[in-house]
């Protein structure tokens, strides 16, 4: 009798039967009724998935029990994620599932999804086409269903935070297959009234058949279109819909939504008690850093040096003296403005300010003077050196007298050499130039 070499032990078999499976179908999607439901105390969850011709064993184990917002039960029609094993005790062909849900929602989360990534991909959710909401609003809107308890909680919310401020309903079914097709003709009839600058389209929670509605690929397309800003706050924290993320603002909640669009008038008021508390303070500073800016100022300033060599030690010595006068001139101010930030705690800040100015123009006036009186000292002894230089050039020296012959090719006749008859000549006096014949030459 041959044996086989390729004898498998029982274990080695559904070892490999487990990983074939698990390689395979690492991830896989299963529809089915559920039956022979077991909850141990372990947390774990034990059930069959079937058919009219199979049936699956199926395991859920504790941690994604537990994250699983669905609680299945017996004869629930459902949809699993899971991964396909082989329980080796056993060689049992069993599912390990990730996700439960009812297969009803599932399909509509799956056009959820599909239709969220196909707007997004049209740039329908795109950031930079938001539009910013009024700081502070002249006109509410609200698009829901006016006997809801949403339209209740957003009003109350709104007349205590800004009881001023007008607010207009315009009615909506907001739930069911007319849902969409009103929640349209709300927003129009908002833009074509012309009321309001900022617009609530909301109602409270319900399940994901009752929110439906606000997952229409037209109602998305109007609010993506419409000229007022939308805050969307629709159902509970959880719950997401297209209108949130194609509005310009989601809030978790309707009551949230209210709060969002309106300013809170007792938290104003109290930030104008505290500007007012700070505004003294405020100016103190103000007038404290004006003064520095006159001190830095008046370092900072440098008088303007001509570059002459002769007179250098002299130009030193004038800087010198403007640069102390200037530091004198900016102290004296300087005290003042001290004095009058002392006196500012006790007196009208206003007033105090506008003495303020005019001291400091009085200051800017001597300032200015005092540039300009140094300014006009440089330049008188800037003009004594170029009357000095003027004394020494080839020009003064033809005011006294004397000329310059050039040639016929410009250059300048030093010599009789240069010369012969009949050539001609340039001379060059103080006021002008001679042209001439030479008739003789005579050494």
């Amino acid at each position: 009798m041959s044996r086989n070499n390729n004898v498998y032990q029982v274990s080695q078999l559904t070892d490999e039967m487990r990983r074939l499976m698990e390689v395979s179908y690492p991830e896989v999607w299963i529809e089915g009724e559920l039956s022979s439901l077991s909850t141990p105390a372990s947390g774990h969850l034990y059930f069959s998935l079937k058919d009219e011709r199979a049936q699956l064993r199926c395991a859920m184990f504790k941690g994604r029990a537990s994250i699983n917002s669905y609680r299945p039960k017996a004869g629930d029609l459902v949809r699993v994620r899971a991964k396909i094993s082989v329980y080796s005790a056993r060689g049992d062909l069993q599912c390990i599932v990730q996700h439960i849900e009812e297969a009803g929602v599932g399909i509509l989360q799956r056009r959820f999804e599909e239709l969220k990534a196909s707007l997004n991909q049209q740039g329908l959710f795109d950031q930079g086409h938001k539009q910013a909401l009024p700081t502070f609003p002249k006109h509410i809107g609200i698009v829901t269903s006016p006997s809801g308890a949403a339209v209740r909680d957003i009003v109350s919310t709104l007349k205590r935070r800004c009881p001023g401020v007008p607010i207009t309903i315009y009615p909506a079914i907001v739930q069911g297959d007319t849902g969409a097709k009103s929640i349209i003709n709300a927003i129009r009839d908002a833009v074509t009234h012309q009321q309001c600058d900022v617009l609530l389209v909301s109602r409270g929670g319900g399940s994901i058949e009752d929110l439906w509605c606000f997952n229409d690929e037209g109602v998305a397309r109007e609010i993506y279109a419409c000229p007022i800003p939308i805050i969307s706050g629709v159902g509970h924290e959880v719950d997401v819909t297209i209108s949130d993320l194609v509005a310009d603002l989601r809030a978790p909640t309707p009551t949230a939504a209210a709060e969002l669009v309106s300013p809170n008038t007792e938290q104003l008021l109290n930030q104008l008690e505290s500007i007012k508390f700070r505004l003294p303070r405020s100016f103190e500073r103000f007038v404290q850093r004006r003064a520095q800016q006159v001190d830095f100022t008046g370092r900072q300033l440098v008088h303007p040096r001509q570059q002459l060599k002769r007179n250098s030690d002299k130009l030193d010595q004038i800087a010198s003296r403007l640069t102390m006068n200037i530091s004198s001139s900016v102290s004296k101010p300087k005290i003042a403005v001290d004095n009058l930030v002392k006196r500012l705690r006790f007196q009208n800040p206003r007033r105090l300010v506008d003495n303020k100015k005019l001291s400091m123009s009085i200051v800017a006036q001597r300032l200015q003077r005092a540039t300009y009186s140094k300014l006009s000292l440089v330049q008188e002894a800037t003009r004594n050196l170029g009357g000095q230089l003027h004394l020494v050039s080839p020009l003064a020296t033809l005011d006294r007298g004397f000329a310059i012959a050039r040639d016929q090719q410009k250059e300048i006749v030093r010599s009789t050499n240069q010369l012969s008859a009949d050539d001609k000549i340039s001379i060059q006096l103080s006021d002008g130039h001679i042209d001439c014949d030479v008739l003789e030459v005579r050494k």
